[in-house]
């Protein structure tokens, strides 16, 4: 592998660590943290000293990853994160990964749960319970919000960047202003409170119920989905300024950010929460925590509040980062209309590849679906992205045997590459080797639903690169086209292949 260079793109290096590092935190802190927390104590027994190890794990799982990433986007500085990685480590069968990953992220790149997410806390923080108003317009108002970030996206990306660097401080600014309220307990007498302090150093390491490594590991899935999206920052690597730099800064430090605030937070929930009270919590742990200080109905309406306000920063970033990736994948040209999809006329900005996962969350919206199948559609969405990791991170040892001579200017450590690639490795055998369908019932499991989609995006690549140019008698040849902006996006034209004669037919 020859050193590939930094790409300039028609959107311009304008992020600079600290927008990079809240793009960080506002990509991964959403509602989890508010929700699993319960969970994650169940699974552990009720043990506090299992249940910071847990937490532990977690952080340490998005460390590594981001480092393995920040690796490759030294020695690979493009935007589009995996979809450029993979296609430079695993070159052969030539195409094959390209399409089968491009197609992929652009049928699955939605962002329904969020949306709906955002519409049901923003009515609960405005004071409408469950019901038939709530049933009637969280959907509209969601799809109100989407429609609104997608516009600010359209017209001005930098004004997005700027809104999501102050929002994302603000967020760290409350979450770690929630877990003040454990400090409080500590601090003042519980006549002021009215609150006692429920963790004690003697029961720091006592297991209240039955733990098993099946249990554990359960809890560890959990703790490592609020930690979801570390990756998504490389998908505008050639976004920010001097990146290899910047990203030496951000990387550990907004992984260091996340981690103390959800290390405050849940140190609050077992100060404040009983013990056996915490183990009965199925969900939003949070509410619990505000209703306790705050009253019932107050208390929920601050953590509806926070979290719409979370999910809506989350949001914001993730829709800014589908656009980029989307934008990728269509300059590769194997798309129907993937001109149309790379282009960024009018408004300098990727209208097209914004466009696509605009219009999946809309169709979502408007269908009547139970929310078992978006959690479905989730899982099939995150069980090929956890094989496209541990082959990502496969990659950094292929990368290092292919150029010796080639010196990553951010080097993640063999520990951190091993950790996950076995991580990845067992998150794609579990659904297989022992499948739970008993969140899903009727449906079959997502494990096999996303290999199947893997496979078809297979067989597309096999019918264009492979089976109809050999039955035509043609082979596709690879030229550039720049773009009235400076984009360059890839055509393929068919060359009719006659006695080592070659006539063009016409492009893809």
């Amino acid at each position: 592998m020859t050193h590939v260079t930094e790409e300039e793109t028609p959107h311009g290096r304008h992020m600079g660590v600290t927008d990079v590092i809240m793009m960080i935190v506002q990509r991964i802190i959403g509602s989890g943290i508010f929700a699993v927390s319960s969970m994650i104590y169940r699974d552990v027994g009720g043990s506090p000293a299992l249940f910071f190890l847990v937490w532990l794990i977690s952080g340490y799982s998005s460390y590594a990853g981001l480092m393995c990433f920040s690796e490759l986007g030294s020695v690979i500085p493009r935007s589009g994160g995996l979809k450029v990685f993979l296609p430079i480590i695993y070159e052969k069968p030539y195409m094959m990964i390209n399409v089968v990953f491009g197609i992929f992220i652009v049928i699955f790149g939605s962002i329904i749960a969020n949306v709906m997410i955002f519409g049901e806390y923003l009515l609960y923080a405005l004071g409408y319970p469950d019901g038939e108003f709530m049933d009637t317009y969280y959907r509209p108002i969601g799809f109100a919000f989407l429609t609104l970030v997608s516009i600010m996206l359209l017209i001005s990306t930098k004004f997005v960047v700027r809104l999501q660097t102050i929002t994302g401080i603000l967020k760290i600014i409350l979450l770690c202003a929630v877990s003040l309220m454990g400090l409080t307990v500590l601090i003042l007498p519980s006549r002021v409170t009215h609150i006692p302090n429920n963790l004690h150093a003697k029961d720091f390491f006592s297991i209240k119920t039955q733990v098993t490594v099946g249990s554990f590991t359960s809890a560890v899935m959990k703790g490592i989905f609020s930690f979801n999206g570390w990756h998504t920052i490389h998908n505008v690597l050639g976004e920010i300024k001097d990146p290899v730099k910047t990203m030496r800064i951000a990387a550990p430090l907004s992984i260091f950010l996340i981690n103390l605030c959800y290390f405050l937070i849940n140190i609050t929930y077992l100060i404040v929460i009983p013990s056996d009270e915490l183990l009965e919590i199925d969900e939003m742990v949070g509410l619990v925590l505000f209703e306790k200080f705050f009253g019932d109905s107050f208390g929920k309406i601050i953590l509806s509040a926070l979290i719409a306000f979370s999910v809506g920063g989350n949001i914001v970033t993730v829709l800014y980062h589908i656009s980029r990736i989307n934008q990728e994948i269509f300059r590769e040209g194997f798309l129907p209309f993937s001109k149309m999809g790379a282009t960024n006329y009018p408004f300098k900005t990727p209208i097209g590849s914004l466009l696509v996962p605009f219009v999946i969350t809309t169709s979502f919206l408007l269908i009547p679906t139970s929310s078992s199948i978006f959690n479905y559609t989730i899982n099939m969405e995150s069980y090929p992205t956890q094989i496209f990791f541990g082959l990502a991170c496969f990659g950094i040892i292929i990368l290092r045997k292919r150029s010796p001579d080639i010196i990553p200017s951010i080097k993640a450590s063999y520990f951190d590459i091993g950790f996950m690639i076995i991580f990845s490795v067992a998150m794609f055998l579990g659904p297989l080797i022992k499948p739970d369908q008993s969140q899903f019932p009727g449906l079959p499991n997502y494990a096999y639903t996303s290999i199947v989609i893997l496979l078809l995006c297979m067989l597309y690549w096999l019918l264009m690169f492979k089976l109809v140019p050999r039955l035509l008698n043609y082979r596709l040849e690879k030229h550039e086209e720049t773009l009235y902006d400076g984009l360059t996006i890839t055509k393929w034209e068919k060359i009719k292949d006659v006695n080592s004669t070659y006539e063009p037919i016409s492009d893809v």
